[in-house]
């Protein structure tokens, strides 16, 4: 599958980065703050300059027209909280979890160079790569997880830290390329995520935030995902067998909660067991099979955990404050056969927003 570039369209580079867009003459980055062109290699020259507000804008020329084909805005080395020029997105605080779950799918891969690359502090970088609808220009997402972030992922989830990368890659830098340029430095993209398809580009803008919280949180409702039946009959004992030492090691206070009868999804009870300050694990019993499930935020890395749900829906509501970027987070979840499936996420500001609670941060 070949990847699809309209050329020629009249908003072929109407996509900015701190008010600047591929296409433009190199001398309109030289009203910027301070920088300078350097780097010259083949027909290109790098050069990189200073925002008013701080951001790094680095910028790509074609020598022999002039023309910008490349532009990067990346965040300052003090990982200020600054916007990064697309809708609500944050530098130092979206992750590549919200990012994917903006766009539904993970992008496309290119034809040279991976996506994932070490950093010289110890650290990852992982690049999305998106068309921008009706444009000639690819868009780049670079986020990035920390040392301690990644040394803490592989200690909290040895084999499957890779699985949780995405929650804790933060967005350190964005980048606008001519179809042409991205082609002959990247190759073309062959691999495309599940669902993907070029993004309409959104102009940072105050209101995002809460068009999004009104339009996407207020319609998921319980009543789209019903259950068929609600069991009514005798509550078994949890079945540990295959499961976790840290599940075993709560197999009283998990019996007991079950014993009650279910109040989720038909026949599962939700079994909320502290573990400290802030700090609390979900579990799911199957009144019905035994079986036991564990809800897949909670515990030390997501603190002020807060839940709705109901006895006729498969929807799991919940509201937490990342421990690692100090932010609130709702995500939806719809449970179906033992499987639990992310169906929006949600940054609400910082963690303070946590302190409200979640039907109110729902309105």
């Amino acid at each position: 599958m070949a990847l699809l570039f309209v050329a020629g369209s009249e908003h072929s580079f109407a996509q900015t980065l701190a008010g600047h867009s591929v296409g433009e003459q190199r001398f309109s980055l030289e009203k910027l703050v301070k920088g300078t062109w350097k780097d010259a290699y083949g027909n290109y020259q790098d050069g990189s300059f200073q925002t008013s507000n701080g951001v790094r804008l680095t910028g790509t020329t074609d020598k022999s027209t002039g023309k910008i084909v490349r532009l990067e805005a990346k965040a300052d080395k003090r990982g200020s909280k600054q916007p990064a020029y697309y809708s609500d997105f944050t530098f130092g605080k979206t992750t590549l979890a919200t990012i994917r779950q903006r766009f539904g799918n993970a992008g496309s891969l290119p034809g040279n160079g991976s996506p994932v690359l070490s950093t010289s502090d110890g650290g990852v970088e992982i690049s999305s790569f998106y068309e921008v609808a009706d444009s000639d220009v690819v868009v780049t997402f670079v986020t990035k997880i920390s040392k301690k972030a990644l040394l803490d992922l592989q200690e909290r989830y040895v084999s499957a830290a890779y699985d949780h990368m995405a929650e804790v890659a933060i967005l350190n830098s964005v980048a606008l390329s001519t179809a042409a340029y991205f082609q002959e430095t990247r190759g073309t993209p062959s691999v495309f995520d599940i669902g993907y398809q070029p993004i309409a580009w959104q102009p940072a803008t105050t209101q995002t935030v809460d068009q999004k919280h009104q339009i996407s949180l207020a319609r998921i409702k319980p009543s789209q995902l019903p259950v068929a039946r609600v069991y009514s009959g005798p509550s078994n004992a949890p079945d540990f067998t295959d499961q976790s030492a840290t599940m075993r090691n709560y197999r009283t206070r998990i019996a007991e909660g079950m014993a009650s009868g279910p109040n989720f999804a038909g026949e599962f009870a939700v079994v909320e067991i502290s573990c400290g300050t802030n700090c609390v694990n979900v579990f799911l019993g199957n009144v019905r099979t035994g079986e036991v499930f564990k809800l897949p935020v909670g515990g030390a890395s997501n603190t002020n955990l807060a839940l709705k749900f109901d006895l006729s829906s498969r929807l799991m509501t919940t509201q937490w404050a990342h421990a690692d970027t100090g932010t609130c987070v709702m995500q939806f979840f719809s449970f179906n056969d033992g499987e639990w499936i992310e169906l929006l996420r949600h940054d609400l500001g910082a963690k303070q927003q946590c302190l409200t609670s979640l039907s109110q941060n729902l309105r």
